[in-house]
């Protein structure tokens, strides 16, 4: 993915990047803009084992997840609402 994009680094920004070219490859772009996290989270946790599943709602593997606060909290800060 990083070549298709022409990334060269591990940065921040380029996890970021993409952070947002695996959930468009999802389909959960939409969702997110849209405030529907729980549907965004719900089909982005099955790719992204470090995503919980929902509010309340552990990661899908036996790993290190997000909480949904810790995901839920950044995204209002930048502005996002949740329906």
């Amino acid at each position: 993915m990083s070549e298709k994009n022409g990334l060269k680094d591990f940065s921040p920004h380029t996890q970021d990047i993409l952070a947002i070219e695996i959930l468009r490859s999802i389909g959960v772009i939409g969702s997110l803009k849209s405030g529907d996290i729980k549907t965004a989270l719900s089909a982005a946790s099955r790719r992204w084992a470090a995503l919980p599943q929902g509010k309340g709602l552990p990661g899908r593997y036996k790993q290190p997840y997000a909480t949904y606060e810790a995901f839920s909290l950044p995204y209002k800060n930048y502005g996002g609402t949740i329906d």
